[in-house]
C-alpha cells in the first residue's frame, strides 16, 4: 500500500530546481547497522528511511581489504565498520526508485579514510565508478550543475565529497569537496554553483540546545530568505567529545533527543518555507517521524495526492 511519504515528490513542481525545495535527509545514513552507540546515528534502515520520506543520504565509505581485485567499497563511521557495502545499498535505492519514479535521491559520498596519497584517492574513485557502472548507470545523475526535479525524477543525484587524485573529475557530480566548512558554517562557490553548509558537529556549544539555537535555526532563517539558486545543507546532527564514550559526554542520540523536538516546534510555528537539505540524526524522533512530515509539508505542492 502506497503512503504519501513514499512518493511525496510527485506533488512538487518539476520545473523548479533542487535548490528551491525542503528535502529531509539523514547524516551518516548507514549507521543503523551497528550496536556501538557512539557511532550510531540512525535506527531506520535505508528502506525505512526512504519510505518515511528521506531523500538525502550521507554515505561514508572505505576500500575493502580486497578492493584491488573486487573493487568493493564498505560503509564505515570512522573506524567502525557497518556490515554493508556500496553495491548492496545502490541496489536498494534503485529498487525504491523503480517503484517510485516520481522521486529523486540525493547521494553524498565521502571517503572515510581521507587518504592524502593521490594513488589511493584515484583507487577509491575507480572503485566508485566501477560500482556505479555495474549497478544501473542510467539511474545516476552525475553532472556538475543543479538540475530541475523533472530532470532527476527516478534518479540518484551524486554529490562528491572525496578527492580523486590527479584524475580530472570536475564534471562528475556536484563538487562539495572544495571549501566545505569543517565543523562550522559558511557560503562558498564551486564551479559556478553556490552553496551554504552548516555542519557544526563538535563545536555546537556548551548546552545541547545550542546546536539548534545557535546553528540550525539561523541557517533555517537564512535559507528561507536566501538566494533561490543557492543549495543549502543544514546538519542538525552532532556529537560530543569521544562520541559519548566518556560518561556524561554527548552521543548522537543524546543530541537528537534535544535538537529534534526544538526543530519540530520551530517548523510547526513556521510551516512554509524553502529550508534546503536537512541531514538529521534519528529523524523519527520525536513522535515517530512527525519532523520528517513537517519538513516535507513545508514545500509548496502543485497537486493533491490521490
Amino acid at each position: 500500500m502506497e503512503t504519501s511519504t513514499q512518493n511525496w515528490m510527485n506533488r512538487l513542481d518539476g520545473k523548479k530546481k533542487l535548490t528551491e525545495f525542503t528535502i529531509p535527509g539523514t547524516h551518516d545514513s548507514a549507521t543503523y547497522d551497528t550496536i556501538f552507540m557512539p557511532a550510531q546515528c540512525q535506527k531506520m534502515s535505508f528502506t525505512d528511511q526512504l519510505n518515511s520520506g528521506i531523500r538525502f543520504l550521507d554515505f561514508r565509505l572505505k576500500r575493502g581489504y580486497d578492493a584491488d581485485t573486487d573493487h568493493v567499497l564498505w560503509f564505515y563511521h570512522g573506524a567502525v565498520g557497518l556490515n554493508l557495502h556500496f553495491g548492496q545499498v545502490i541496489n536498494m535505492l534503485v529498487d525504491f526508485l523503480k517503484r517510485h519514479p516520481s522521486e529523486t535521491i540525493i547521494m553524498s559520498v565521502k571517503n572515510e579514510s581521507d587518504p592524502k596519497s593521490e594513488s589511493k584517492q584515484e583507487k577509491f574513485y575507480d572503485d566508485f565508478k566501477i560500482t556505479i557502472s555495474n549497478n544501473y548507470p542510467s539511474f545516476f545523475y552525475r553532472e556538475n550543475k543543479i538540475p530541475t526535479l523533472d530532470q532527476v525524477r527516478g534518479k540518484i543525484v551524486f554529490v562528491k565529497r572525496f578527492a580523486t587524485g590527479s584524475v580530472d573529475s570536475i564534471e562528475d557530480g556536484l563538487n562539495l569537496l572544495n571549501q566545505w566548512p569543517d565543523d562550522s558554517a559558511g557560503n562558498f562557490e564551486n564551479d559556478g554553483i553556490k552553496y551554504y553548509v552548516q555542519d557544526a558537529y563538535y563545536s555546537w556549544g556548551k548546552e545541547r540546545e545550542d546546536k539548534f539555537i545557535q546553528h540550525v535555526k539561523p541557517t533555517l532563517i537564512e535559507a528561507a530568505k536566501g538566494e533561490k539558486d543557492r543549495l543549502y545543507f543544514n546538519f542538525s546532527s552532532g556529537t560530543g567529545f569521544s562520541g559519548g564514550i566518556i560518561p556524561d559526554t554527548t552521543r548522537p542520540i543524546d543530541l537528537a533527543k534535544v535538537v529534534n523536538p526544538l526543530f519540530l516546534n520551530y517548523i510547526k510555528e513556521n510551516p512554509k518555507g524553502r529550508y534546503g537539505i536537512i541531514p538529521m540524526d534519528y529523524p523519527e524522533q520525536p513522535n515517530g517521524g512527525e519532523l520528517i512530515n513537517k519538513l516535507i509539508n513545508s514545500n509548496e505542492f502543485t497537486a493533491v495526492l490521490v
